[in-house]
C-alpha cells in the first residue's frame, strides 16, 4: 500500500518537524491565503528539483520565492532606489497578501528557479502558517502543490490526493482564503505589466502609485515571466465547458451526463425550475458576491471531477474586480487540451 503524506495539524511540533525537513532539502505542502504550496528552501538545489519532479512542471515555467518581509524581498533583488521605493509603497499597502512582484534578481537565486531568466517572481504571503514557517526556514520557493495544469488546491486534503504519494508532510491551516493565485506584477519592464490577475487588480495597483499599469491580456504564452501563464492551466480531468447566461449556449451539452455550476444559487434557481430535485446543479456563491466565487472556485470543480460526469458546463461571473482573476483561471481551466495527456 503506497504511503500518503501525513496531514499535520499546525502544532508547534509540527511546524518544527516540517521545518527539519525543509532544512535537510524535502519539499512539503503548506497552506497560503491564495492556494496550498510545494515548497522547497532556494539555498539547495536538489529540493528545487524536487519540485518540478513532484509537480511535473516544465523546466521553462518558473517558481515563486515566499519570503517573510520586505527586507528578506530587498536582499534577493537587483534595483535601483526609485523601483525599491515604488515596491515598498506597494508592499505596505498590500503585503503581506495575494501580489508578487518581478523584479531583476541577484545571483543568489538558482537559475532553476528563475527558468535561466534575469528575474525572480517573489512574494510576502499572509498565512500565519506559512509565515510561522518561513520565520524559522528562510524563504521558500512554492508554486501550487499539485501535478502542473491541473486544478489548484485549496485544502490539505486536495494537495493528499493528488501528490501526497510524493512528499512526506502537508501542515493544514485549513481552507484557503483568497482561493486563487496572487496578482503577478512585473515591475522588471519598462512599462508596469499585469501578468496574472489575482485579489489586487489592477486599479488598486495604479492608486498607490500614481501611474498607469499595463493592464491584464489574456493567454499570455511568449515569454514565460511568471507561473500560470500557458494557456491551458488549472484544468479539471473531466471536460469544461463555459458559458455567460444559459448553458444552452452550449450546444453539445444537451442531453448529456452534465455537471451545471452557476455563479450564485439565485441564478441557479432562475435557470432551473427543479432545483431541489436536480442533482447536476450547482453553484460557486449564495448571491454572486465575486470573493466568494473565488473563494470557493477550485474546490468545487476538484468535488466534481470525482463525479463521473461527462462534462462540467461553468457560468462565468462580470469581468470586474477579482472576477477578471476568476474568468481567467476558468477560461485556461476550459482551453483546448494537448500535451496533457488526456
Amino acid at each position: 500500500m503506497v504511503k500518503l503524506a501525513e496531514i499535520l495539524n499546525p502544532t508547534e511540533d509540527a511546524i518544527g518537524q516540517v521545518v527539519d525537513a525543509l532544512l535537510l532539502g524535502e519539499v512539503v505542502a503548506l497552506p497560503t491565503e491564495t492556494v496550498y504550496g510545494l515548497a522547497g528552501i532556494i539555498s539547495n538545489d536538489t529540493p528545487l528539483e524536487k519540485i518540478f519532479e513532484v509537480k511535473e512542471r516544465p523546466l521553462f515555467d518558473p517558481l515563486i520565492v515566499h519570503v517573510l518581509d520586505f527586507p528578506s524581498l530587498r536582499d534577493l533583488v537587483d534595483i535601483d532606489s526609485t523601483l525599491l521605493d515604488k515596491v515598498w509603497r506597494l508592499a505596505d499597502i498590500f503585503c503581506p497578501g495575494p501580489l508578487t512582484f518581478v523584479l531583476r534578481k541577484k545571483k543568489i537565486i538558482s537559475h532553476i528557479i528563475s527558468a535561466g531568466k534575469k528575474t525572480v517572481a517573489i512574494r510576502i504571503p499572509a498565512h500565519p502558517v506559512f509565515r510561522e514557517v518561513l520565520r524559522r526556514s528562510g524563504p521558500l520557493a512554492a508554486p501550487s502543490a499539485n501535478p502542473f495544469g491541473y486544478v489548484s488546491p485549496t485544502c490539505a486534503e486536495h494537495v493528499q490526493a493528488s501528490i501526497g504519494d510524493k512528499i512526506p508532510y502537508i501542515l493544514d491551516g485549513g481552507p484557503c482564503e483568497v482561493g486563487v493565485e496572487s496578482t503577478i506584477l512585473d515591475l522588471s519592464r519598462k512599462h508596469f505589466t499585469v501578468l496574472r490577475p489575482g485579489a489586487i487588480t489592477a486599479e488598486m495597483i495604479e492608486n498607490v502609485l500614481g501611474e498607469k499599469i499595463e493592464p491584464y491580456h489574456s493567454f499570455i504564452t511568449t515569454d514565460f515571466s511568471a507561473p500560470g501563464m500557458l494557456k491551458q492551466h488549472y484544468s479539471p480531468q473531466t471536460k469544461l465547458r463555459l458559458f455567460k447566461q444559459s448553458v444552452k449556449e452550449i450546444s453539445e451539452s444537451i442531453s448529456q451526463n452534465i455537471a451545471i455550476i452557476y455563479v450564485s444559487r439565485k441564478e441557479a434557481q432562475l435557470q432551473s425550475n427543479k432545483l431541489e430535485k436536480e442533482k447536476n446543479i450547482f453553484w460557486f456563491s449564495e448571491d454572486g458576491d465575486l470573493s466568494e466565487i473565488a473563494h470557493n472556485m477550485f474546490a468545487l470543480l476538484q468535488r466534481l471531477d470525482k463525479i463521473n460526469f461527462d462534462m462540467i458546463c461553468s457560468q462565468v461571473p462580470e469581468k470586474v474586480g477579482i472576477g477578471i482573476a476568476i474568468n481567467d483561471r476558468l477560461g485556461r481551466a476550459a482551453a483546448k487540451r494537448k500535451d496533457m495527456g488526456r
